[in-house]
C-alpha cells in the first residue's frame, strides 16, 4: 500500500512538474523546451529512485528483526513449557523422598530399641525347629534388604531432583539471553522505524516542487531526525548506566552472629530478644536429626548435616555448599545472591520462585520474618523480577512502615543490573529464607 502511495505521488508530481515547465510559443524553440522537461523529469525519477532504495532497505532490516522476535518468542513458551514439567518432576520426586524419610526413621528408632543383634538371636532362640528358625532369618534378612534398596532409591531421587534443578537452571541462562536479544531487538527496531520515518519524508521532499510544502517537509524530517536522536541517546544512556551499576563489585556478606537478637533496622522499630519466638512457618518446622538419620544422608549431596538451632528458634543447617556463584546464570538474581551470601545458600535450588521450597528441603527456617544481613526474600512469579520469580538479599528492615531495602540483581527492561531498593515486606510472597 505504501509503494502505491509513493508511485501515486510521483505520477502527480510528474504532472504538477510537467504543468509548471515553460511552455514555449509555436515558433519557440521546441527542442530546447523539450530538453529542459526531459532533464527535470529525469532529476525527478533519479531522486525518487534513490530514496525508493533507502526506504526498501530500511523495511527489509524491520520485517527481518520482527522474525526474529517471533523465533524468539515460540523459543521462550517451549522453555517455560519445559520448566512446569520440570517443576512438576522435582515436586513428585520431593515427596517420595519425604515418604521414604518417614519409613526410614521409623525403623531407625525401632532398631535403636530392639537391637537387631538380639533380634536375630529371639530369633533362633525361640523357633520350634531349626527349619522354622531358618525361615525367620531369610525373611528378617529379606526386610533388611529392602531398607537398602530403600536407601540407594533415595539416594537417586536427590540427586535426580539437583539434576532436574540445574536443567531447570541451564533453561533460564538461555531464556536471559533471549529476553536480553528481544529487548536489543525491539530497541533496533524503534530505531530502524524512526529512520525509516526520516528516509520516507526525505523521499517526498524529492518529489514535491511546492514551497510551503516542502518547508512542512522540512520540519517533519527535522523533528523524525530529531526523535531518533533521542532514541539513540535513551538506548546509549540505558547501557551506561546497566554497565554502570554492574561495574562495582559484588561484595560478599559474612555470616555474622544473629543468634542473640534479630536487629531492626528502623529508628521506630524495638529489638527483638532472643527469647521471643519468631513467625516460623508451620509447613516448615525445625528438623531433629537422630544419629541414625545422619548415617542415611552423610553420602548425599549437598543434604545437610544435623541441623544447629539458633537460639533465636531458626533452624539453620551445617552445610557444605560451596562459594563459587556459577552454578547460577549471571548476570541474574539468583547468580548475585549466591554472590553476596556464598557458602551460606544452596547451588542448586533452582529459580527464584524454587528457592523457598529447596531451602526448606535441605533443613533451612523458611517464614515470614525478614532479618537485616541473615535472610533471603523469595518473590512470586510477575511480584518483582518476571515470570521465573524473584530472591533478593534483605538488608535492612523497617517494620513500623511495613518496608525493608534489599540487595538484587534485576532487569527492569534494559538488562539486569545490581541494585539496591526498598519495598513492602509483603511483596515477599514466598516468604525469607534464614541463613
Amino acid at each position: 500500500m505504501m509503494k502505491k502511495n509513493i508511485l501515486s505521488a510521483i505520477l502527480m508530481s510528474t504532472v504538477i512538474l510537467s504543468a509548471v515547465a515553460p511552455i514555449s510559443g509555436v515558433n519557440a524553440d521546441t527542442d530546447s523546451d523539450i530538453a529542459k522537461q526531459d532533464a527535470t523529469i529525469s532529476s525527478a525519477q533519479s531522486a525518487q529512485a534513490q530514496a525508493q532504495t533507502q526506504v526498501d532497505n530500511i523495511q527489509s532490516k524491520i520485517g527481518s528483526i520482527q522474525a526474529k522476535q517471533a523465533d524468539l518468542k515460540n523459543k521462550m513458551e517451549k522453555l517455560k513449557v519445559e520448566g512446569k514439567k520440570l517443576n512438576a518432576q522435582v515436586s513428585t520426586l520431593r515427596q517420595n523422598i519425604n515418604e521414604r524419610n518417614s519409613s526410614l526413621q521409623a525403623q531407625a528408632r525401632s532398631a535403636q530399641v530392639n537391637s537387631s543383634t538380639t533380634g536375630y538371636l529371639d530369633a533362633v532362640v525361640n523357633s520350634k525347629s531349626l527349619s522354622d528358625a531358618i525361615q525367620k532369618v531369610t525373611a528378617m534378612a529379606t526386610v533388611t534388604s529392602a531398607n537398602k534398596n530403600m536407601l540407594d532409591q533415595q539416594q537417586k531421587d536427590i540427586q535426580a531432583v539437583q539434576a532436574k534443578l540445574a536443567e531447570n537452571q541451564k533453561n533460564d541462562g538461555i531464556m536471559v539471553a533471549a529476553e536480553n536479544d528481544l529487548t536489543k531487538q525491539t530497541k533496533d527496531l524503534a530505531g530502524q522505524e524512526a529512520q525509516l520515518k526520516v528516509a520516507q519524508l526525505n523521499y517526498q521532499l524529492t518529489i514535491t516542487t511546492a514551497q510551503d510544502k516542502k518547508q512542512e517537509l522540512e520540519a517533519q524530517k527535522a523533528a523524525a531526525e530529531k526523535a531518533a536522536t533521542e532514541q539513540a541517546n535513551k538506548t546509549k544512556a540505558a547501557a551506561a548506566a546497566v554497565a554502570k551499576a554492574n561495574a562495582a563489585p559484588i561484595i560478599q556478606m559474612p555470616k555474622t552472629a544473629v543468634a542473640s537478637s534479630v536487629s531492626i533496622a528502623s529508628a521506630e522499630d524495638k529489638t527483638v530478644s532472643s527469647s521471643s519466638t519468631p513467625n516460623v512457618n508451620p509447613a516448615t518446622p525445625s528438623k531433629e536429626v537422630s544419629s541414625t538419620d545422619t548415617d542415611i544422608n552423610k553420602n548425599s549431596t549437598p543434604t545437610p548435616s544435623p541441623s544447629i538451632n539458633i537460639s533465636s528458634g531458626y533452624t539453620i543447617p551445617s552445610t557444605h555448599y560451596g562459594t563459587n556463584p556459577g552454578t547460577y546464570v549471571a548476570p541474574t538474581c539468583t547468580f548475585y545472591v549466591k554472590s553476596v551470601m556464598g557458602s551460606r545458600v544452596g547451588d542448586y535450588w533452582g529459580n527464584g520462585e524454587d528457592w523457598a521450597a529447596s531451602a526448606s528441603a535441605d533443613g533451612f527456617t523458611v517464614d515470614n520474618n525478614p532479618v537485616a544481613g541473615s535472610t533471603i526474600a523469595v518473590f512470586g512469579p510477575n511480584v518483582r523480577g518476571g515470570s521465573y520469580g524473584h530472591v533478593a538479599v534483605v538488608e535492612s528492615v523497617n517494620k513500623a512502615a511495613g518496608t525493608m531495602v534489599i540487595g538484587e540483581a534485576i532487569d527492569l527492561g534494559n538488562g539486569y543490573f545490581n541494585t539496591t531498593s526498598t519495598v513492602k515486606i509483603s511483596d515477599a510472597n514466598y516468604g525469607f529464607i534464614h541463613v
